[in-house]
């Protein structure tokens, strides 16, 4: 299983404007790290998980999870994935713990720390990071996590804490790349090790 760890600093976790997703903390960031995740030509990707932590107001945090072997319907476009994300906002409103949205969308009150934590028992974590390791040179198991942050990266705090969860830091090149290029690539990196 490919899972993908996105920490969206600053995108909101009330409902918001479909037709003005940057008034949304950048909610296009995040709508568009979850399509290149999850979408190859024509099909969605059965063995992929995306996990958003969305961590900018009101009431952080909020995880919405998109099972890519469970989900109907999703839209190519990100103001229909952001469509998906609106929905799980307004679905957490009085909401216990967890609840689903729609088919294989799960919103959750989990934290980040949570989130990563649950992922070390179960597989290999890797932080996205500019200064890691080539991920050319990276051997990969059958089940991986990638950690990374939005446009605004990750505070020193939480890469203290990855470090202490023995998360493996992972360059995708030599240029800083946009958020969902990075999962593009690490995609395609996986897919030629098939």
């Amino acid at each position: 299983m490919r899972t993908f760890i996105l920490r969206a600093r600053k995108s909101v976790t009330k409902p918001f404007d479909i037709d003005d997703l940057s008034s949304a903390g950048n909610m296009q960031v995040v709508a568009s790290c979850i399509g290149n995740a999850l979408w190859v030509s024509n099909n969605v990707r059965s063995d992929t998980v995306v996990h958003v932590v969305l961590e900018g107001p009101p009431t952080p945090p909020l995880t919405v999870t998109f099972y890519g072997a469970a989900i109907k319907d999703l839209p190519f476009d990100e103001r229909g994935i952001a469509f998906f994300v609106n929905k799980a906002i307004k679905k957490s409103i009085k909401m216990g713990d967890s609840k689903e949205v729609s088919p294989g969308v799960m919103v959750s009150r989990k934290s980040f720390e949570e989130v990563v934590k649950a992922h070390t028992e179960t597989s290999a974590v890797f932080y996205l990071h500019p200064k890691g390791k080539d991920v050319r040179s990276v051997e990969f198991t059958e089940d991986v996590t990638f950690v990374f942050g939005d446009y605004i990266g990750m505070p020193e705090k939480s890469e203290s804490f990855l470090d202490k969860l023995g998360a493996e830091r992972v360059t995708l090149g030599p240029v800083v790349l946009f958020a969902s290029q990075c999962v593009t690539i690490v995609q395609n990196e996986l897919d030629r090790r098939k």
